[in-house]
């Protein structure tokens, strides 16, 4: 199968940040792009669901440069001026949607999460004492596997599956730009979220990944509203 190239990955996140400059181009690594790209679905489908999105740094201003991780990192890394997208749905908690920070599962154990969206409470907090997200505040996370050429294994699912033991709160899922017949019916015998094969040049994919990051935040609504 053809896998999308970085520089059409780059197309989707420039479409998310409204051409808000941004540290990541079309000459960007494929797995921070593929990264942001998950990430800009999840805005999308928060969007579809009725929230205001905003962007913001590190110390809640709107930024000039939108500023990605592109290495696992702290919540409260000052590395640089790491950006995040605000989600507001009305009635509710506001929530954060970041790329690539650590959080802390039920063992304390930091374990690192592509793509999280959490309560902008619990992030606040960690922000300033310096400290990992509790995975019980996180409402959704995802494992994001990038691949051009080689195939997803089946090791990658069951370290998905492990780390499920210790960040179980909360809607997780596992995508990857390759398809796996091994690892999706690993995944589907353990009743986990996942789509393998996604990338823009799928659009039924990509549609229905929207469709259940959706089902997450029409869930949190409920739950406020």
């Amino acid at each position: 199968m053809t896998v999308a190239t970085p520089a059409r990955l780059w197309q989707e996140v420039d479409a998310a940040l409204a051409a808000m400059p941004a540290n990541l181009t079309a000459g960007s690594d494929g797995a921070d792009l593929y990264e942001a790209y998950i990430w800009s679905i999840v805005l999308a489908a928060a969007t579809h669901e009725g929230a205001t999105i905003a962007f913001k740094d590190r110390d809640g201003a709107w930024p000039s440069l939108f500023w990605f991780r592109t290495q696992p990192s702290g919540i409260f890394s000052r590395a640089h001026n790491y950006c995040h997208a605000e989600i507001a749905f009305t009635g509710c908690p506001v929530l954060e949607a970041h790329v690539g920070i650590y959080v802390a599962g039920r063992s304390q154990v930091k374990h690192e999460c592509d793509v999280a969206v959490l309560y902008q409470s619990e992030a606040t907090t960690c922000r300033q004492e310096g400290v990992h997200p509790r995975s019980g505040k996180v409402l959704l996370t995802v494992e994001c596997k990038f691949y051009l050429n080689a195939n997803i294994g089946i090791d990658l699912g069951r370290s998905f599956l492990g780390l499920l033991h210790d960040i179980y709160n909360g809607d997780r899922f596992f995508v990857g730009s390759r398809p796996s017949a091994s690892v999706g019916k690993l995944l589907g015998k353990h009743n986990k979220e996942y789509e393998l094969g996604l990338s823009p040049l799928d659009p039924h994919l990509e549609q229905r990944l929207q469709h259940a990051f959706e089902k997450t935040f029409r869930d949190f609504k409920s739950s406020w509203t």
